[in-house]
């Protein structure tokens, strides 16, 4: 054989070898970026309860007030009926109160521990006339 055709051989086995090299070297650096990715832990998510109060015709009752039982912690519903309430100073269990006038009061238990939660719709329903 001809030192040309030599020459030529080793010189695309070098840029084979380069290339496959420089592939493998991706590879690996994407490989552990996908694994260190995947072992970051999520960042704390806030402890929100929301929901939205609604009346026995399924309309928003907008101004009901939302408290956690035996505290000052509360909110009130918007317009479209709807609340959102921050628990982050409890680490217990806690038990939310909602009310509005000539509804009747609803107790919902808040597990501190599956929270964020969201209620959906909690009905209030009309209370009786006493004469």
């Amino acid at each position: 054989m001809s030192t040309n055709y030599l020459h030529y051989i080793q010189s695309g086995f070098l840029k084979i070898s380069f290339l496959s090299t420089l592939l493998f070297a991706i590879g690996t650096i994407s490989s552990s970026n996908f694994a260190l990715a995947q072992e970051m832990e999520r960042p704390p998510t806030k402890p929100i309860v929301k929901g939205q109060v609604i009346d026995e015709l399924e309309k928003a009752i907008p101004g009901a007030t939302v408290i956690v039982k035996g505290t000052t912690v509360g909110t009130v519903s918007d317009i479209n009926g709807f609340f959102s309430l921050d628990l982050s100073k409890f680490s217990t269990d806690q038990v939310l109160v909602i009310s509005f006038v000539d509804r009747s009061k609803k107790e919902v238990k808040v597990e501190i521990d599956k929270v964020p939660k969201d209620f959906g719709q909690i009905q209030l329903k009309q209370t009786e006339l006493r004469e």
